[in-house]
């Protein structure tokens, strides 16, 4: 959950403070009853509503945190707190755009200064590593002319492919990250902006390599970004991308964690339908969770 920001009312911080002492402590049923107090001095705090919706979850309350839930997306519409993706998650709706732009800018915003410690150290990330690997099965393994990083967070993908591309432009929605790939001093280019949106403003066959590690778990339908992918790449242009995986019929599911997964005959519609051909699937985990692999797959599609 992204912290929570002051409520303007210094009893409700106060409150709300001492409320998540207690969730620390393993105390749910205590921090509840103060963050309802917090929430009687600042009734109009979406970030309080939603922590008494997660801890209404926690204490098995399942009808109240839906309707706390409801609350913090009815104050706050634009969801930064990330209402709309647990209301999906319990089922009440559509799993598709429930994480909004927003909330994924808002998160990463606050993820920014601890990302790569936490990502690589803690979670033993190796998604820019799985791309490479790839490609290189493959025996593709450039150079590249023009390589597009969807979802470029901090600039992992643009370190490891920089040796093999003339020219890398990446895409985020969050500032914070984007300040820190910019540091970094590997991209040509750096948009803040929705990868559908930045994909829309691509020319037709400008790209002969698109990239997306770990980024896909923010989104579901994946059928417009490859329909995109498919006119952006010139002839023999490859989309390399790893995914968060499920078995289920579904071509993608929100999952308990709120990442999507997504399963491998979604995956092969999506590339059907978008004329894409399918180059390499193979199962490969990202990252860790609590010490665990995170089922996933890493694909190479050729148009």
């Amino acid at each position: 959950m992204l912290k929570a920001r002051s409520s303007g009312n210094a009893v409700a911080d106060r409150r709300f403070a001492y409320a998540m002492a207690y969730k620390a402590g393993g105390d749910p049923a205590s921090a509840a009853e103060l963050v309802v107090q917090a929430l009687d001095e600042a009734p109009d705090w979406a970030a309080g509503w939603l922590a008494l919706g997660d801890l209404n979850e926690t204490l098995g309350r399942r009808r109240e945190a839906i309707d706390t839930y409801r609350q913090a997306l009815r104050l706050d519409p634009a969801d930064e707190a990330g209402a709309g993706a647990r209301l999906a998650r319990l089922g009440e709706m559509p799993p598709d755009g429930a994480m909004t732009p927003a909330h994924i800018a808002a998160l990463f915003d606050e993820y920014a200064p601890r990302f790569e410690r936490s990502l690589v150290d803690d979670l033993s990330y190796r998604g820019p590593a799985l791309l490479r690997m790839a490609l290189e099965g493959i025996g593709r393994n450039g150079p590249f002319q023009r390589a597009l990083d969807l979802g470029c967070g901090t600039g992992l993908v643009g370190e490891a492919f920089r040796p093999l591309c003339q020219d890398i432009v990446g895409v985020d929605l969050s500032a914070a990250m984007l300040a820190k790939a910019r540091a970094k001093q590997v991209y040509r280019q750096l948009e803040q902006a929705e990868i559908a949106d930045f994909l829309l403003r691509q020319a037709a066959d400008s790209a002969d390599l698109i990239l997306a590690a770990d980024v896909f778990i923010y989104l579901g339908d994946l059928d417009n970004i490859f329909h995109q992918a498919a006119r952006i790449l010139v002839s023999g242009g490859l989309f390399v991308f790893t995914i968060q995986s499920h078995s289920e019929p579904a071509a993608f599911i929100l999952n308990h964690d709120l990442r999507y997964a997504h399963s491998r005959g979604g995956i092969e519609n999506w590339v059907t339908g978008a004329g894409l051909h399918l180059r390499h699937l193979d199962d490969a985990w990202a990252r860790t969770d609590r010490g665990m692999p995170v089922p996933g797959q890493v694909v190479v599609l050729e148009r």
